[in-house]
């Protein structure tokens, strides 16, 4: 064993500094080297900078970090990718209990690779600091966190009735609950909590914090196995185009977390606005409701609002809903599986054209003269009248049922 090791000025330089967060760890790194200095999220949203004359908006890195290391830094030569151009620098990966937390980066223009070798050791050791410094910031927001979450849960399944107590709890983390508010759930189809799904809904919950900020809001939300659940607040005017601006809100999200997920996984869903925060649970009820419908419907953005007959079906009796389909459909769906026939797609069009005849004769690119006798055929087979009222209405339900999975 050595007598003594030699102990480079720049870590006591830098330990010192640390206590002074990202921004002292970026101002002495930048200093020591003289060179600007940036500290982003995995995003590349600046958390601190040094010594940069203009901020560059970085959109990508042509050497992307690869998780070659699980928990400590990788420095490698980049290029920064932004919309002025085109810089060169060297990164490191700021891990975090085997997670990407962010990167440093040290811009170095065209120097030559022997020179920037000499660099790795202190960018390395800089690297680290910031990742015990994320680490501490982590600690704290995760014990605030779960002050916060334990009201939500509360809030939202139900268990606090008294306005004046939810409102009092509120002011504690800045939130007005005396204000309008309205419940919008965001989830991953087909959620796998043991593969990169979890970091996907990490860097989803980020977004949706960051743009509620952006909006002078202070984030009312919580992470739930694969779902992410937002109390949205609708201010002044917002409530009068509370549809247009949850809209805007709910696409930003889904297009920010479809560039994280390739598979566009991404679904949606949101209840009723209420005034009472009492009732806000019921919203929550209606947004996971109006998602569940979204998938299986296929509908982009769905509002519990919009969904009509759809909720009603969706929450019945199986075996009544069963029994429903049976009565109402059941000889037609029997004989097209006896003679091979195209019936039931041709009255599931007809009302899904809301029994236009028009309307339904163009997109199956038939005569409206070979419609009349198909429904002919199906008013002798179901034994009924297509132009009833009531027999329209039954219709539509047994195919909203059949849509619905519920057979």
């Amino acid at each position: 064993m050595k007598d003594s090791f030699f102990v480079p000025d720049y870590v006591h330089d830098l330990l010192v500094i640390a206590d002074k967060g990202l921004k002292g760890i970026a101002e002495e790194l930048a200093c020591l080297l003289s060179l600007p200095v940036i500290i982003t999220d995995p995003l590349f949203n600046y958390l601190a900078s040094a010594q940069l004359e203009n901020n560059i908006e970085i959109n990508y890195i042509d050497d992307r970090y690869e998780e070659k290391a699980i928990n400590k830094p990788a420095v490698f030569n980049c290029k920064l990718i932004s919309n002025t151009g085109t810089e060169s620098g060297i990164c490191s990966a700021i891990k975090l209990d085997g997670r990407l937390r962010g990167y440093l980066f040290v811009l170095t223009k065209e120097m030559p690779n022997e020179v920037l070798t000499n660099f790795y050791s202190i960018i390395t050791y800089a690297s680290s600091l910031c990742s015990l410094e994320m680490r501490k910031k982590l600690e704290l927001k995760q014990e605030r966190q779960q002050f916060k979450e334990a009201f939500i849960y509360d809030l939202l399944y139900g268990n606090m009735k008294q306005r004046d107590e939810i409102i009092s709890y509120g002011n504690i983390w800045g939130w007005d609950f005396s204000q309008t508010h309205i419940v919008i759930v965001f989830s991953l189809i087909d959620f796998d909590y043991y593969s990169e799904d979890q970091k996907l809904i990490d860097s989803m919950f980020y977004l949706i914090e960051k743009m509620l900020i952006e909006k002078n809001m202070k984030p009312i939300a919580m992470k739930k196995h694969g779902e992410i659940i937002v109390v949205y607040q609708l201010i002044g005017t917002e409530i009068e185009h509370k549809r247009d601006v949850i809209e805007e809100f709910v696409q930003y999200v889904v297009n920010q977390a479809e560039s994280l997920d390739n598979n566009n996984r991404i679904a949606t869903g949101i209840g009723r606005e209420s005034a009472n925060p009492e009732e806000l649970y019921k919203s929550y009820q209606e947004a996971k409701v109006a998602f569940e419908l979204g998938v299986l419907l296929n509908i982009h953005t769905p509002f519990f609002n919009d969904m009509g007959l759809e909720r009603i079906l969706y929450k019945h009796d199986l075996q009544d809903l069963k029994e429903f389909y049976e009565h109402t459909l059941g000889r037609l769906e029997k004989h097209d599986q006896l003679h091979g026939g195209e019936l039931m797609n041709t009255l599931e069009s007809y009302s899904a054209n809301q029994f236009d005849l028009t309307k339904t004769a163009d997109s199956l690119f038939l005569h409206r003269n070979t419609l009349r006798y198909r429904f002919k055929k199906v008013e002798e087979i179901l034994d009924t009248k297509l132009d009833d009222m009531n027999v329209k209405l039954n219709i539509t339900a047994a195919f909203k049922i059949k849509q619905l999975g519920k057979l």
